[in-house]
């Protein structure tokens, strides 16, 4: 901040002090050019010069008149900003400082230009002040984020109305759900019996989306579990949280909580066994092929005890 005025104030006092010096000048040749009108060629050059040097002191004057007043106002915003908050929009500020927006606007832009040594920034739009590296560095990144989340969500709908990948898109968001919703009620059930039972169906889950992502023909045999397996389960996990929460529990809610962990302990199990089940093709060829392989090189001889004899042999 002492640099920026430091700056504005030598820049006003070197075009006051060359607007009267080289004003003063001027003045004096002009009059003796009118004087010596036989030395015009001379004295004409000169008060030009002269001239010149006036008006250039006058506009060095002028910035930094500029300068000076742009800094107040810029270390108003500063100041105002470190007593509230980081962020504030450039309408707010108006109505704390009195400025209009537009002359806010104009401050930063002449900070930027002038590369004047304030820690202060804004958006994007423009609307809001941000003040400190950290702050403007936290915006940058939720900018990053939110511009990320749009591209996907863009790519996203684009995808739901393609007739090839509609099926499969709609499958992975509602996979994503349900694992947000899954993820959320293990956090209200810590060190529960049934919390360990709904950390192994996350996990399960997520490796059957996972599985069916990279293999779509298995989407027809999800069917079942998305509309009704994994939908019922977190509906009996959200009662249970919601009886889990109850200050008095009567017997008949300690029932059904001993139901609803029995049934979620059955919903892991089953949800294993579907897995497996999605392998059980491609194992089923790996053993097949394995089998004939191995067929194979016992016939052609490549192995048992002939081959451990060749084998010395080399």
């Amino acid at each position: 901040m002492k640099d920026n005025s430091n700056s504005s104030t030598a820049r006003f006092v070197i075009g006051i002090v060359g607007m009267v010096v080289f004003g003063i000048l001027f003045l004096i040749f002009l009059i003796s050019l009118l004087v010596f009108s036989a030395v015009s060629h001379i004295l004409l050059p000169i008060v030009i010069v002269f001239a010149a040097i006036f008006v250039l002191s006058g506009l060095l004057m002028n910035s930094g008149l500029r300068r000076k007043r742009v800094i107040a106002r810029l270390s108003r915003y500063m100041a105002e900003l470190s007593s509230k908050k980081d962020v504030m929009t450039i309408e707010e500020m108006a109505g704390i400082t009195g400025y209009l927006p537009g002359q806010i606007l104009s401050d930063t832009r002449w900070q930027k230009r002038w590369d004047l040594n304030f820690d202060l920034y804004t958006d994007k739009e423009e609307t809001s002040l941000i003040k400190g590296k950290g702050a403007y560095a936290e915006y940058l990144d939720s900018e990053r984020q939110r511009e990320t989340f749009a591209r996907e969500e863009a790519a996203r709908q684009s995808r739901l109305k393609d007739p090839e990948t509609a099926t499969l898109e709609t499958f992975r968001t509602e996979g994503s759900e349900i694992m947000d919703k899954l993820r959320a009620a293990n956090l209200l059930l810590p060190g529960e019996a049934i919390s360990n039972n709904l950390a192994e169906i996350e996990k399960t889950s997520k490796r059957i989306f996972d599985y069916v992502e990279s293999h779509p023909e298995k989407l027809p045999e999800t069917r079942k579990l998305m509309s009704y397996h994994l939908p019922t389960t977190l509906k009996l996990i959200d009662k249970y949280c919601q009886y889990d929460t109850m200050e008095y529990q009567p017997q008949n809610i300690a029932d059904a909580k001993a139901d609803i962990e029995k049934a979620i302990a059955a919903a892991r199990e089953a949800l294993a066994n579907f897995l497996e089940s999605l392998y059980h093709e491609d194992t089923l060829d790996v053993t097949t092929d394995a089998e004939v392989l191995t067929k194979m090189f016992e016939k052609d001889g490549l192995t048992g005890n002939r081959f451990e004899i060749n084998n010395n042999l080399n």
